[in-house]
């Protein structure tokens, strides 16, 4: 009875090692989401620049130069989500949220003072977003 509670422990213990490393290995942020699983309407609508957002917001930029890259690749997305915001009906809050985070992020930039913090926050509010809109 030992040999086989030891082999069963054994066993078990061998699942929770590969189920934890299988969780905690992801290869970085979620996957994008597609633009055909935003809900019809408003969603829909936002979809393209939510998506550039978050593209832009989670890749790999971490040399000056990359992040000087980053506020201006983000200002087309940020204008046109920014002027979506008086027809946003019951996403105009979270609107406002992603939009003001892009604006914090790029003025950070601009006045060489960028916390990657920010980033964090344009991707969180963006995230956010799309978890309603999908």
């Amino acid at each position: 009875m030992t040999r086989l509670l030891r082999a069963a422990s054994t066993t078990l213990a061998a699942a929770v090692i590969v189920s934890v490393a299988a969780a905690c290995g992801g290869d970085g942020p979620p996957s994008l989401p597609e633009a055909g699983s935003f809900a019809p309407g408003v969603c829909e609508t936002l979809a393209p620049d939510l998506i550039e957002t978050l593209r832009l917001a989670e890749a790999d930029a971490d040399a000056p130069a990359e992040i000087k890259a980053l506020a201006r690749d983000l200002t087309p997305p940020q204008e046109k989500l920014y002027g979506r915001i008086g027809a946003a009906g019951e996403y105009t809050d979270d609107l406002e949220r992603v939009t003001t985070a892009v604006g914090f992020l790029r003025l950070r930039i601009d006045a060489g003072t960028y916390d990657p913090a920010l980033r964090t926050e344009v991707t969180t509010t963006a995230r956010a977003l799309v978890d309603r809109c999908t």
